[in-house]
């Protein structure tokens, strides 16, 4: 038995959804899994128990799925240094993979397109699900976190006070993941930077389809956009283009609201 106590529920449920889409070991040794190179280097899961883990699957009823993480951690072979490459492998969290895959994959250039996200981590069920529906509480609470940010961004009163008024009056607008309708709202909020000369339509595209993929095969899996339409960026990061709206992200797996920042210097 390895030492779990420590993985967010969101990473547990990443793992166990990647073996439970699995159908056969070539699936499991395709070079998803990667080493954690802060014990050194070493192997990742083999075939050997890659089939020891589908076997062991298959044999659970009804459904033939991993349902709880011990399931896996008690399989022989899976130690800590498995634990650890897994962990390493999922634990990511979607807008440090979404923001990642923007700049590592070249979709935008960190030079001169900044992409700034602040993740806040909502502890208690209740108080998260009030946020997400009620639209009141949610909009007082994403005004305490931008007062929040112009002082610790040194925003000086007025363009602070403008920007807080943008989100008393900004129109809602709502996309979910169960659609592609999220994903498509939050290219075009890209697009809207510089129509056509900075970045490939389908790249970004195909970015903004991963991060609210990010969760797909686990459960749950709810993403949502919010964008707030009629808000401008006054200094959180220094100002260049930007759409007025700010694109704020509701990810139920991770029990998290996340608030992007970006500005363009042509």
């Amino acid at each position: 038995m390895s030492s779990t106590s420590g993985i967010p529920k969101w990473v547990a449920n990443r793992i166990l959804g990647f073996f439970n889409r699995a159908n056969n070991i070539k699936d499991i040794v395709d070079g998803t899994i990667k080493d954690d190179p802060s014990d050194g280097p070493g192997n990742t899961i083999g075939r050997r128990l890659a089939d020891r883990i589908l076997r062991t699957r298959n044999q659970l009823r009804p459904f033939r799925r991993f349902t709880a993480f011990e399931q896996l951690d008690d399989i022989p072979g899976v130690g800590q240094g498995t634990i650890d490459d897994l962990v390493y492998t999922f634990g990511t969290s979607a807008a440090q993979g979404f923001r990642d895959r923007m700049y590592n994959d070249a979709v935008i250039y960190e030079a001169n397109w900044p992409l700034v996200f602040f993740r806040y981590e909502i502890e208690d069920q209740e108080a998260f699900n009030e946020l997400a529906y009620k639209e009141e509480a949610f909009r007082e609470w994403l005004i305490q976190r931008v007062g929040e940010l112009c002082g610790e961004r040194q925003v000086n009163e007025k363009d602070c006070n403008s920007m807080l008024e943008d989100l008393r009056e900004a129109y809602l607008d709502k996309y979910f993941n169960s659609t592609p309708a999220a994903a498509y709202a939050l290219a075009l909020w890209f697009y809207q930077f510089d129509a056509d000369n900075w970045f490939s339509w389908d790249r970004i595209q195909e970015a903004c389809v991963s991060y609210f993929d990010h969760h797909s095969g686990a459960y749950p899996w709810e993403m949502e956009l919010r964008l707030m339409r009629g808000f401008t960026q006054r200094g959180i990061i220094q100002p260049g283009i930007t759409p007025d709206a700010l694109p704020v992200v509701f990810n139920w797996p991770e029990q998290c609201i996340t608030l992007w920042f970006s500005a363009l210097y042509d």
